[in-house]
């Protein structure tokens, strides 16, 4: 569907398969996993002409031309190339950085959202982000950013992307399927016709409903379903994974950077016995730390099996099981003749380290190495305009209050993502509410960042633990606004002044002083700078963060989901404090 063959490669490949024409690279003495059938074919010979494979069996007297290339696997396993099915990476890191870490580790397709291109610029985002997909010598296909749909406001009632243009870009060969609809929202029938209409859009495409099912069950799930849903990447348990895989639904396992379900399902699911042809390993998105500590998919599928799942379903749930879900079965995701020349070397069944990856027929990268160039990001200037917020002064983030004690809502952590509402008495001094060590509760402001109409409101956040200074970032989730959150007024200003002197970034400020930075000028949320530096910024604000008396266990984590209205308990927007599981704003006073 999204992937072409000219007619002169059909001609050529029967050609090379026929013994009439020389392969341009040809791979000997190689066992090869047939992820269609779950065998290991011994001692195979493959064949490839141009990007496609035109010959997979036993070896034969094949012409060799002077420019065919040849490769002896000294009978070590040849697999399909990896591929994310669901990440987020259109954050953080260029996508030539990610490139750089994800493919020399076997992932030789990507699946990405891109709804933080759409909050930040609309449909001209999605543009420009699409066009740094071209050339690449990684496989990318993108989502339609549906969180931004369900999400984004410009302060005048207005999406920052509309029905009519999610519809456009679902026919554009990159975009695949919608992105991650949140169940809430789609079973909200009193304001879903557009959602609806969308969903329509991409059934009769050919395109994906991709699913967000955190906590449905039951008849909520079965609804969700119904809607024309067809994946779900928001199981934690085995439980969640097997009823999700009962509705038909392809079912993605996470085990990235946000979440990290596989030791929680793998056992469990394996004494399930399922079939699980619609079971998918995924990432939901690798910060650049873990890329670089870990590796990509590579890891993923190690660690499955290291927790006892068969070798071949876990590589099967990483591959053929992907490409059939988003319809891209006929070109990628197994090793026969006419699939796309996308191929994994890799020692054993058991033992996932890439030694040789091919991507489109041409060897990308050996032994984690790059042997090819990435091509460079090339944005349109408005990318780096796009936070526009004004000057704050430390009076921005005053809470009110008439009484001489406030009962004022609170968000309590519980780990690094959940949270719970929680109502406390805290001391109101010359009209404002007041904070102090005593009782671990800072304050959390989140600031409208693209619309320039200054929309704004300040919280409560108790169990964070930092002691001294403030932590601020234009990167977060669903709305994408500003977050900061910190001990006092002019240190949360600093921070916020900060980023909008940067364009964008991750911000820690003590006592006036910016004391670790990662600056994110593109959209807002991109880094330009190299991916192992962008990971050591990534420590090195962690590191001061603990220093400071952050107690959680993943604090960048804990900042940027504080607008995370897919999760509950109790959220924080620019327009005040969200209640996930009522679907409704609340004030801070209790």
């Amino acid at each position: 569907m999204s992937i072409k063959i000219k007619a002169d490669l059909i001609r050529r490949l029967g050609r090379v398969a026929l013994g009439k024409e020389p392969a341009d690279l040809v791979i000997n003495h190689c066992d090869v996993l047939n992820v269609y059938t779950g065998e290991i074919l011994e001692n195979q010979q493959l064949l490839i002409a141009g990007d496609r494979i035109a010959y997979v069996g036993t070896k034969l007297d094949f012409p060799e031309g002077p420019e065919t290339e040849l490769i002896d696997a000294e009978r070590q396993l040849v697999i399909p190339g990896l591929i994310d099915g669901h990440i987020h990476m259109d954050h953080s890191m260029n996508i030539e950085e990610f490139v750089k870490l994800s493919l020399p580790r076997g992932t030789t397709t990507t699946i990405t959202e891109c709804y933080f291109p759409s909050n930040a610029m609309g449909i001209r985002g999605v543009d420009a982000f699409i066009d740094q997909f071209k050339n690449q010598p990684q496989r990318f296909f993108a989502t339609a950013p549906m969180i931004s749909f369900l999400c984004s406001d410009n302060g005048n009632g207005n999406r920052a992307i509309n029905e009519s243009e999610v519809i456009s870009l679902l026919q554009r060969p990159e975009i695949i399927g919608t992105g991650e609809i949140f169940w809430s929202n789609l079973l909200n029938t009193d304001s879903n016709e557009g959602l609806i209409n969308i969903i329509e859009a991409a059934i009769l495409l050919g395109k994906t409903v991709e699913g967000h099912g955190a906590g449905a069950k039951n008849q909520r799930l079965a609804a969700m379903v119904a809607h024309g849903v067809d994946s779900c990447h928001e199981p934690i348990t085995a439980e969640e994974v097997r009823e999700r895989l009962r509705l038909g639904l392809f079912t993605m396992i996470r085990e990235g950077s946000i979440r990290r379900e596989l030791e929680t399902v793998i056992g469990p699911l394996i004494e399930m016995d399922l079939a699980l042809c619609r079971a998918i390993l995924v990432s939901d998105g690798v910060w650049p730390v873990d890329l670089l500590r870990y590796g990509h998919m590579d890891y993923i599928v190690q660690k499955a099996v290291d927790l006892g799942l068969n070798p071949v379903t876990a590589i099967q749930m990483a591959t053929i099981n992907v490409a059939e879900h988003f319809h891209l079965g006929s070109h990628l995701g197994g090793i026969a003749p006419g699939k796309c020349a996308d191929i994994v070397i890799i020692p054993n069944i058991k033992t996932i380290e890439p030694r040789l990856v091919i991507c489109r027929g041409k060897v990308v990268a050996r032994d984690g190495k790059m042997l090819v160039n990435t091509v460079k990001s090339n944005f349109p200037s408005d990318v780096y305009q796009c936070i526009k917020i004004n000057p704050v002064q430390p009076e921005f983030f005053s809470v009110p209050a008439a009484s001489p004690m406030a009962k004022v809502r609170v968000i309590d952590v519980i780990t690094s993502i959940v949270n719970r509402e929680m109502i406390l008495d805290l001391p109101v001094i010359n009209g404002e509410i007041t904070i102090s060590e005593s009782n671990d509760v800072i304050k959390v402001a989140v600031i409208n960042s693209h619309s320039g109409n200054g929309e704004s409101s300040t919280g409560f956040i108790k169990g964070y633990g930092l002691n001294k200074g403030a932590l601020a970032s234009s990167y977060s989730f669903s709305e994408g606004n500003l977050v900061v959150m910190g001990t006092n007024d002019s240190d949360m200003a600093a921070a916020v002044n900060r980023i909008r002197e940067l364009q964008g970034g991750i911000v820690y400020c003590c006592e006036g002083q910016i004391v670790e930075e990662l600056s994110l000028p593109i959209f807002g949320y991109t880094s330009e700078i190299a991916g192992p530096e962008v990971a050591e910024r990534f420590i090195s604000l962690e590191k001061a963060l603990g220093k400071a008396g952050c107690k959680v266990d993943k604090p960048l984590l804990t900042l940027f989901t504080i607008t995370f209205t897919a999760i509950p308990s109790l959220r924080l927007l620019s327009r005040g404090y969200w209640l996930s599981r009522e679907n409704r704003l609340v004030d801070v006073l209790a």
